[in-house]
């Protein structure tokens, strides 16, 4: 045996080695732990910085709800790990140290992700999420400590980074008019039996620029496309589980009307009419409310007599004047219970630096809260002590005073350009490039703050990527749950 293959050979047993010695000792410290005073894990819970936080509440999940609660954290999708070496020489005698992290040691084929918590400054920290391969999946939902997933293939899944834990959602060939081919390679649409659920039974508008007085027979999408031209978003139940959830399926504007489903019937999505389509969703008050393209706001309710949702309104229409059509929308609760309506424009300005492009686009957000009393939406510039995260995976409302790091008064926002950005990665586009006339878009890819007092945005957090390198998958955010 030559001395490198020995060398080897012995490095992967101290490696194994020391992997079984930090399983008996982590086995050691569920077991102190389990026998703490609730209370005492709560009180240990506050005194730890956050990614230790989240070590520590994954050995004391039976008292979890007691643990302070999370201010959302920026997660980062990481690409899966090669088999390490060490140093820079693989025949090197010197052990390679090994890392200090809250969660289990990095094998070959594993991910590192990167989380940033606001809440502690943006201060950041690796996190293992073995098996979960988000590096691969683009996230499309976030709602209390539970992703979904998109993979290549069209498939969703639910997965909690915090615990590991995941749970295929339903197929979505399950909604009757969508079915799959060429074995999973395309998906296609009925299109006369979709327009007639889509449109309550009647025909599509003759100005509805989608689908109009003349339709296709059939629309076709590869699975790639899925999550660029189908999924925009999905919207999970309160304090969701894999075996206890309701599900709602937002899709991308072109098909409209979103699906439902839940952990109980396990059968499929079923998809429910909105002449307008769903924008935007959020679970409030034991029920999904959503804001439609037009400004509708409105309820679904599952019909026991039918296992139908249908949809009522329960606040006025948001209304748009002097052609200022926000670019998104986005529905939020007050830390009070209020609906909040949070409004993403976007304002094209004339670049003040004279060497860049001539132009460059401004991210500019509005928020209005619904007066229910007086019954309308009231446009407000102060929050309170408020702080709003959003993006297209899911939008969270937190009280700054409970978080020091985070700023009261302010949009925390990321890219909500999913399909754009799935878009670029099936083109094999790195970088974004624009001419000298035309708007410098960077800022609408950014992950920043906008703060409603100074009408602007205050901070880009760092991406640890150029801002001409779009980033994938997109950044998440992700309230950590340990139940």
């Amino acid at each position: 045996m030559t001395g490198s293959s020995r060398r080897r050979r012995d490095q992967r047993h101290r490696q194994r080695h020391r992997a079984a010695e930090a399983a008996r000792r982590d086995a050691i410290v569920k077991a102190v732990v389990e026998r703490l005073p609730a209370e005492l894990h709560a009180d240990i819970h506050r005194r730890l910085p956050f990614l230790r936080r989240l070590a520590f509440a994954s050995v004391c999940t039976a008292t979890g709800h007691m643990l302070r609660p999370e201010a959302p954290w920026l997660l980062l999708p990481g690409a899966a790990t090669k088999e390490k070496k060490k140093a820079t020489n693989e025949d090197s005698d010197e052990e390679e140290p090994e890392e200090e992290t809250a969660t289990p040691p990095v094998t070959a084929g594993e991910e590192k992700s990167t989380v940033l918590s606001m809440a502690e400054g943006g201060s950041e920290a690796p996190l293992r999420t073995p098996g979960l391969a988000l590096a691969d999946r683009v996230i499309i939902g976030s709602t209390d400590g539970w992703l979904v997933t998109a993979d290549d293939r069209g498939a969703l899944r639910m997965a909690n980074p915090a615990t590991f834990a995941e749970a295929p959602l339903p197929a979505i060939t399950t909604i009757p008019f969508l079915s799959s081919t060429g074995g999973g390679s395309w998906f296609v649409v009925d299109v006369e039996p979709f327009v007639r659920v889509r449109f309550g039974g009647a025909p599509p508008p003759v100005d509805d620029k989608d689908w109009g007085a003349s339709l296709p027979r059939t629309c076709t999408l590869t699975a790639t496309q899925m999550r660029q031209k189908f999924y925009r978003k999905v919207v999970l139940s309160s304090t969701p589980s894999p075996r206890n959830y309701d599900a709602m399926l937002i899709p991308d504007r072109y098909i409209g009307a979103p699906a439902f489903t839940t952990a109980e019937n396990g059968t499929g999505w079923r998809m429910a009419p909105s002449v307008a389509g769903v924008e935007d969703a959020i679970h409030h008050d034991g029920m999904f409310v959503s804001v439609s393209y037009a400004g509708d706001v409105e309820a679904w309710r599952l019909d026991a007599a039918t296992g139908e949702y249908a949809s009522k309104a329960v606040a006025p229409r948001l209304v748009f004047g002097d052609g200022k059509h926000p670019r998104r929308k986005y529905l939020a609760a007050s830390p009070d219970g209020r609906l909040m309506a949070v409004l993403k424009h976007a304002v094209v300005e004339e670049n003040e630096h004279v060497y860049r492009r001539s132009k460059v686009t401004r991210v500019v957000f509005e928020v209005r809260v619904l007066d229910a009393a007086a019954g309308r939406w009231k446009a407000v510039a102060d929050i309170g002590d408020a702080a709003l995260f959003v993006g297209v995976n899911g939008t969270v409302c937190v009280r700054a005073t409970e978080y020091p790091g985070v700023e009261a008064g302010c949009v925390y926002f990321t890219d909500d350009e999913v399909g754009e950005a799935c878009l670029r990665r099936a083109q094999g586009v790195t970088t974004v490039r624009y001419g000298y006339d035309e708007a410098d878009e960077t800022e609408l890819r950014a992950t920043g703050v906008f703060s409603l007092k100074e009408g602007k945005v205050t901070q880009r957090i760092a991406e640890k990527s150029d801002d001409k390198q779009p980033r994938w998958p997109p950044a998440a955010w992700f309230t950590p749950s340990f139940l």
